[in-house]
């Protein structure tokens, strides 16, 4: 896992991400699971759980619209990170 994906996640130092944790949610992610908008937005509630931070529907709706319009790319993860923060 890219350390840098990690580091945005964790933001302040304050904010700690459980790297274990996000490397097992990692481990369970499939290309296919970002096709599938439930499983989609599973995994970005998740995210958002694993960095402490709380997502409105609206912003769950921007992030998978992202996705959708090829705006988030799945090789640079820092766009979906911004989003989070």
């Amino acid at each position: 896992m890219n350390n840098f994906f990690l580091k945005k996640l964790q933001g302040k130092a304050s904010e700690q991400v459980d790297e274990a944790k996000l490397r097992s949610l990692a481990g369970q992610v499939k290309r296919s699971d970002f096709e599938d908008e439930e499983k989609l937005r599973q995994i970005i509630q998740s995210l958002a759980a694993l960095s402490g931070k709380k997502l409105t529907t609206e912003k769950e709706d921007k992030i998978i619209e992202m996705f959708r319009n090829q705006e988030i790319s799945l090789h640079d993860m820092s766009s979906l990170t911004k989003l989070l923060k």
